[in-house]
């Protein structure tokens, strides 16, 4: 496999960066909020005076109702604008959002990593190697998977390095905790996991270079 020829130019978050950037993303929110409550309030003022002045001449009604659709596209544009803000973003650029999580897929954006590689990058992006916990979530990373041509394996946050044959996740539970899913083809110097396309996690060699999955709280 090939190797990283150069080293991934991250910015690292700090918890006070984190702060300012959710009092960020809550101000841009609420303002999003208001402004789509009061031209939604807007509209329905319109629709509302429109429709009895429309009963009383049919040429007048065809005046104000193309004013009315003016306006709600009008409306719409402006809605649409507002809610491309990337302060309000639920995860960040490049991640996607899941059932309150945010998930980032290396394929495509980030040269193949080692496991620890992949975990540090993890670590540094306020995230985890992703610890899968229920069938749903499965499917929907395997979901993502296919979406790609040519996925042979995603590096998870499972690992026994700490002692050999105790497969556990990134979280310190136990691989059986959330599925009933057995690790294959165990061997001594296979100490990192990776999931494959139907659900089956293999042991690998934590050396391998592979794409890999991060998993944050939204």
């Amino acid at each position: 496999m090939d190797s990283r020829n150069q080293e991934e130019d991250v910015q690292r978050e700090t918890p006070a960066d984190a702060k300012r950037c959710q009092t960020c993303q809550l101000t841009a929110c609420v303002a999003v909020a208001t402004t789509a409550a009061a031209l939604t309030m807007a509209v329905l003022l319109c629709l509302a005076l429109c429709a009895p002045q429309a009963e009383q001449t049919s040429k007048t009604s065809g005046k104000e109702l193309q004013q009315c659709q003016k306006e709600h596209h009008e409306v719409k544009l402006m809605l649409h604008a507002v809610t491309q803000d990337s302060r309000c973003r639920v995860c960040p650029a490049g991640w996607l959002w899941w059932k309150s999580h945010c998930y980032f897929f290396s394929v495509g954006l980030q040269d193949n990593c080692r496991w620890n590689e992949s975990a540090e990058f993890c670590r540094r992006h306020n995230s985890s190697l992703a610890v899968i916990k229920d069938s749903a979530e499965m499917e929907f990373i395997q979901g993502v998977m296919r979406t790609f041509p040519q996925f042979p394996f995603l590096w998870v946050g499972l690992t026994d390095a700490e002692q050999e044959g105790q497969w556990l996740w990134w979280d310190g539970t136990d691989v059986q905790h959330y599925t009933l899913v057995m690790v294959e083809w165990d061997a001594d110097h296979r100490d990192c996991a990776d999931l494959r396309e139907n659900g089956s996690f293999f042991a690998a060699d934590c050396d391998d270079y592979g794409p890999w999955v991060c998993k944050r709280e939204s």
